[in-house]
């Protein structure tokens, strides 16, 4: 099985800038010898036992999930002890490959065609239990939680798709181990290079495991065509900022580092460890997948930034005669407010009012900020809001209020993919509702509580994060991945309108009384008045909508690939 590749000099997207993690590499070692983990002493993982798409993104712009649930263990096992996941170090010493090839095909060489093919295998709790691993991975939330038991809890409030949406679950105990006949048993991900590619190679790995599973979908993702490769459906650069794992891949300026326990078990960094807890040998050099569908309305997007825009006068600071913005470069600021990226990829903090694409292109650059502003004292939002979907999951530096080796451990390696038809006009009677696009969120990370669950839920759907004072302060969700109160529950419904205005406006801390009526009661309530100052993404008159929305997913747990043999001969 192989992947073919043609090497073209002049295509940025041979190795994609989001995937251009480079190895480490020895400083005396011989030129073209990959030594892993350069010189550093500190026990690292063999990369030749840790699954292929974990440390080094491998460049794809195909991959199919095939979710299945396993129908007979001995077949399966069988079939399994056929499978063959990549390694890391495959996929280290592929993107070494292409960048040789490239270098050559640039001193004018022969365009090259290079085959390699991208495999992984990931399970759920239940199709741990189901394969007869019964001992716990150490993770808390796996061990004992499926995502459909956080439903609520991620601010999921759309019908999940039915693949994901099992059943038999209890919202207090959990469900990770309870089997109603419809949950999900693993995942296996076959990348490549093209569609065609792709799908053929998922054929003979379905093919290979035959009757031993019974594949539940498969869903496909796919990088979009042409200039818009990279980007994500809003139209936006994706996967920038990926943390670089100390000791194993060389960081950029500004690249935030983490010790690689942060994503890989058993290593310095990992929650269970560090805490003097204790893991099953055979979890490590494994990882912790979230993966999760999200639905993008990119034209109720598009629509929203195009009657906003031109209001970019109201939210934006003193702009620069000579930086003054047309309507429809307002429309592009606003969205970039809201990113916390131009669609470039270039970061609002370096780029406050227009797009830079060569600072987006700059590796050296595009990361090189922790949005701090020359002359400003302390915090601030002045070119950056504090609720930028960017800014909101990797705020990157909110000292004194949190200490930076935190914000290090809740980062996770990214690795998803687009899926849907790509949006050029909305057709006459679409429905902008409808689940047509979006992205197949994938993240890894050695604890889902401390990166997934930290990112989601006190990050992005935490009005008052970041913290930015001693006093709390309002700075709304994540716009993009934010969880509001689901329509007509009291969390919804709690704004309080006048019936008529008050002789005086009340101040934050004031004491007010209030009286309404509720089906002919009269209801009194006292309290201190909250008043609600607008974030920059969320100008007065203008509330805070959301374009994003999960359509379902799970938790799995990627073994190391000794594992994964031992689990076929067991």
């Amino acid at each position: 099985m192989s992947i073919s590749y043609i090497l073209d000099p002049h295509d940025p997207e041979i190795i994609p800038p989001r995937r251009s993690i480079i190895p480490s590499i020895h400083p005396d070692s011989t030129p073209g010898k990959i030594l892993f983990g350069g010189i550093s002493r500190e026990p690292l993982p063999d990369l030749k036992d840790v699954q292929g798409d974990i440390v080094y993104l491998f460049p794809k712009r195909a991959e199919n999930f095939i979710f299945f649930r396993i129908a007979d263990v001995p077949s399966f096992k069988k079939a399994l002890a056929k499978f063959k996941p990549s390694s890391a170090h495959d996929t280290a010493t592929f993107i070494f490959e292409i960048a040789k090839h490239k270098k050559s095909v640039q001193a004018g060489g022969k365009v090259p065609i290079i085959k390699k093919a991208s495999y992984q295998i990931a399970f759920s709790r239940m199709g741990m239990d189901y394969l007869g691993v019964r001992d716990e991975t150490g993770d808390v939330r796996f061990d004992h939680r499926a995502m459909r038991d956080d439903k609520d809890m991620l601010g999921d409030q759309m019908q999940w798709d039915p693949e994901f949406n099992k059943k038999d679950f209890d919202p207090v105990h959990g469900s990770a181990n309870k089997d109603d006949g419809t949950a999900l048993h693993g995942v296996i991900t076959v990348a490549a290079g093209d569609d065609e590619t792709c799908d053929e190679y998922t054929k003979e790995t379905i093919a290979l495991f035959g009757e031993s599973i019974k594949v539940v979908i498969v869903l496909e993702g796919r990088a979009r065509p042409g200039d818009n490769a990279g980007h994500e459906h809003f139209g936006y650069k994706d996967g920038i900022s990926q943390p670089a794992l100390r000791n194993l891949t060389s960081e950029r300026p500004g690249q935030i580092q983490v010790n690689c326990g942060v994503v890989i078990i058993g290593f310095k960094g990992d929650p269970v460890i560090d805490g003097a807890g204790q893991r099953p040998a055979w979890t490590k050099g494994g990882t912790m997948m979230v993966f999760r569908k999200l639905q993008q309305y990119v034209q109720l997007f598009n629509a929203y930034l195009e009657k906003n825009g031109p209001r970019w006068k109201d939210f934006v600071p003193a702009v620069p005669q000579s930086e003054a913005l047309t309507d429809k470069q307002g429309e592009e600021l606003w969205g970039a407010r809201m990113i916390g990226r131009w669609k470039s990829g270039a970061p609002i903090a370096l780029c406050p009012y227009k797009d830079n694409p060569e600072v987006a292109a700059n590796p050296d650059m595009n990361n090189n900020f922790d949005y701090t502003i020359d002359g400003v004292n302390g915090l601030t939002d002045l070119y950056c809001p504090f609720s930028a979907h960017t800014r909101k999951t990797v705020p990157r530096n909110i000292d004194p209020y949190v200490q930076r080796a935190f914000l290090e451990s809740s980062m996770m390696v990214r690795a998803g993919l687009p899926y849907g038809p790509e949006v050029q006009v909305m057709l006459p009677g679409e429905d902008p509702n409808e689940d047509l696009r979006g992205l197949l969120f994938i993240s890894y990370q050695s604890s889902l509580d401390q990166g997934f669950v930290r990112q989601t839920v006190s990050f992005a759907n935490n009005d008052y994060f970041p913290i930015t004072s001693l006093v709390p302060t309002h700075t709304g969700q994540d716009p993009i991945i934010g969880g509001p109160p689901a329509a007509n529950t009291p969390a919804a419904v709690a704004t309080v309108e006048y019936d008529k205005p008050p002789e005086i406006e009340p101040k934050t801390g004031d004491l007010v009384n209030l009286a309404t009526t509720s089906e002919g009661n009269i209801i009194e309530v006292s309290g201190f008045a909250k008043v609600r100052s607008a974030s920059a993404v969320d100008p007065p008159g203008v509330p805070q909508e959301f374009f994003v929305t999960s359509r379902g997913g799970e938790y799995f747990f990627v073994p190391p690939i000794s594992t994964v043999t031992e689990w076929a001969s067991s």
